[in-house]
């Protein structure tokens, strides 16, 4: 018997991807800095390894960030009020770490193939962070309702989108991508 998909289950399943989410946000808004995190480095083709736009400050706000939601998470819901199977305090920490190793494998895949930094890299800018994110924490987070992971991953490139775009609206973003 499958279950049925309802609004509720789907705002469970966005609390539940909350730390990749706010770890994303955080990175981006509370990042910046003097500090890349490839410190600068190129590879022998003289392209960098990453850029200047993903620095010390953004990794290390992003997973404060993400950690943290995940402990309020852990906190506020638990097995017996229903919502989540398995929701440990420290799962955020292995999302935010998940969602940062997915947008550092962006910016490197973009620096290869001459994408400028903040340049779109169509389907993988849209979800990786989400599905790196949800497997860093697969193992910590098992058994949990699959149809989470479905929602969060077929949903994730919409709220990406929305997201951008109200970004770019409120001068956050130079780019509504």
């Amino acid at each position: 018997m499958y279950p049925s998909v309802t609004w509720l289950n789907v705002f469970y399943a966005f609390v539940f991807g909350l730390p990749v989410y706010l770890c994303n946000t955080a990175a981006h808004l509370l990042g910046g800095g003097k500090t890349p995190v490839d410190l600068g480095k190129t590879l022998k083709d003289g392209k960098r390894l990453f850029g200047d736009n993903k620095t010390w400050k953004g990794i290390i706000w992003g997973i404060v960030v993400g950690t943290l939601t995940g402990v309020i998470l852990w906190y506020l819901m638990d097995e017996k009020k229903g919502i989540f199977v398995n929701y440990p305090w420290y799962v955020g920490f292995f999302m935010s770490l998940g969602d940062h190793t997915a947008d550092l494998m962006g910016a490197f895949i973009k620096r290869r193939i001459d994408i400028k930094p903040g340049g779109p890299l169509i389907l993988y800018d849209q979800g990786s962070w989400m599905v790196i994110g949800l497997l860093f924490a697969w193992p910590f987070i098992l058994p949990t309702p699959w149809f989470y992971f479905l929602i969060l991953i077929t949903l994730s490139p919409l709220i990406h989108f929305i997201s951008n775009i109200l970004g770019y609206w409120l001068k956050l973003k130079k780019v509504w991508y």
